[in-house]
């Protein structure tokens, strides 16, 4: 059991018997109180009312549970920053890619011109590797991430005696995240992607 309920007698004896020969010796610094229909907000408020109006400091259970959500909401907060932050890079990672496999391809796009491809397409198939970037992005964060999961969840279980596993995956979340990605992806190579299809095919043809 988390918490074994005993007289106060009882309770006094264990403490003494614990202290006795301390500075501590007859000093109780918590008591955890039962309150009766605490589930009811009313009763838990009046409670802790009772509790303060003696003079002594009171915190429920879901006072505790409040400062631990919140707590947790920073540090996801936090991650979210990272990871936009992470995002941000990635999209002036992919445009600077793009723009120099453009750069690149210069006469192979002319050439694709030439034999009649539309500036539509051109700007589809730029599009599309954009697009892969993202899925292999995504598939390889995933699955670094899940294999960080597989290593981190018996140190964590072990660590802190728990039986559950802390890090979870959810099936639909990250197929969700891995369709952002892909259209992050695309709107990273728009432009890139503008730049190929408005290319004139002589002039392309022409560059070294």
């Amino acid at each position: 059991e988390l918490y074994m309920y005993i007289n106060n007698s009882d309770a006094r004896s264990l403490q003494d018997m614990s202290t006795v020969g301390t500075a501590d010796f007859g000093k109780f610094f918590t008591v955890n109180v039962k309150v009766r229909d605490g589930e009811n907000p009313s009763s838990l408020q009046a409670a802790q009312k009772e509790i303060k109006d003696l003079g002594y400091h009171s915190l429920s259970v879901k006072e505790t549970q409040a400062f631990l959500n919140q707590a947790i909401g920073i540090l996801q907060a936090v991650v979210v920053t990272f990871g936009a932050i992470a995002v941000v890079a990635s999209i002036f990672g992919i445009i600077n890619t793009m723009y120099i496999s453009v750069l690149q391809r210069t006469r192979e796009i002319g050439l694709m011109k030439a034999l009649g491809m539309r500036w539509r397409d051109v700007g589809r198939l730029f599009r599309f590797e954009a697009a892969l970037i993202g899925l292999f992005g995504g598939l390889i964060g995933t699955g670094l991430s899940f294999f960080a999961g597989f290593i981190g969840n018996p140190a964590i279980r072990k660590a802190i005696d728990y039986d559950d596993n802390l890090i979870i995956f959810e099936p639909l979340q990250v197929g969700v995240l891995i369709i952002i990605l892909i259209f992050v992806s695309i709107l990273s190579g728009w432009m890139p992607s503008r730049k190929a299809a408005k290319l004139d095919p002589v002039e392309a043809l022409r560059t070294e």
